[in-house]
């Protein structure tokens, strides 16, 4: 699913706790036949949320805006039937950071993905059913952010939080040197479609930020993260697996 950072951002929901559930569903104005889209920050220190609707589709259920996700927390979202967006995850509230994407459209047509089609920011999984769906948990900021990628913004420590992505109007790739060891895994590109599983029967998603979180069978084995991003190579290269794109 393609990343679009120019979505319009919308408002935080109250922190949920698993022990807290049997009322969670008053707080997240949640319905019965909703999705839910749970975020647990493991990265290690505090996160920002924000949220994107694609147009002319119905929003998150309360209309979240843009809030913090303190270390070791989980915030839960619910859609209903008919959503599309995306959740975007960073050090600080950037368009060009990670992002969760979906659409829904009723039991057994949901679909999630995770995408550094825009930049990366911080490493992001995403689970249904005990299976990691889509998603890289290598932390590829220590690789060197260099062109055709750029750093986009600095965190307050002064350094790098973002990587934005120089392959983002390539539609079939490849991915440069500081994505690829997530190609495949997460959207490195438009058409990284194999980072896609497409439809799913599960309306429970999991969402986890960090390197300690479960890692997708089509990422890297090896962990590059500590290599040098190198420069690119601009041989052409196309994935046969074509899957649909949820947003256009």
């Amino acid at each position: 699913m393609r990343s679009y950072s120019s979505a319009t951002f919308l408002l935080a929901l109250p922190f949920i706790t698993v022990s807290g559930f049997a009322h969670a569903k008053s707080e997240l104005h949640q319905r019965d036949g909703d999705m839910t889209i749970d975020v647990t920050n493991h990265y290690g220190v505090p996160l920002q949320l924000s949220f994107g609707v694609n147009a002319g589709f119905p929003n998150f259920r309360g209309d979240p805006q843009p809030t913090t996700l303190d270390t070791d927390a989980t915030k839960t979202y619910a859609v209903p039937s008919g959503w599309a967006g995306r959740i975007n995850v960073g050090k600080i509230d950037h368009p060009d950071n990670s992002k969760i994407e979906g659409s829904f459209y009723g039991a057994g047509n949901g679909d999630i993905d995770v995408s550094y089609v825009d930049g990366y920011s911080v490493p992001i999984t995403c689970s249904a059913g005990g299976k990691v769906l889509s998603g890289c948990n290598l932390e590829l900021m220590d690789r060197g952010c260099i062109a055709p990628d750029r750093v986009a913004a600095w965190g307050p420590d002064g350094k790098p939080a973002l990587c934005a992505n120089g392959m983002r109007g390539s539609d079939w790739g490849p991915p440069s040197s500081f994505f690829a060891p997530c190609a495949g895994a997460a959207y490195t590109f438009p058409k990284d479609d194999m980072a896609n599983v497409g439809m799913i029967p599960e309306t429970q998603i999991s969402c986890c930020v960090g390197t300690s979180c479960d890692p997708s069978p089509r990422q890297h084995k090896r962990d590059l993260s500590r290599t040098k991003a190198k420069a690119p190579s601009l041989m052409p290269r196309q994935h046969k697996l074509h899957k649909k794109i949820h947003a256009q």
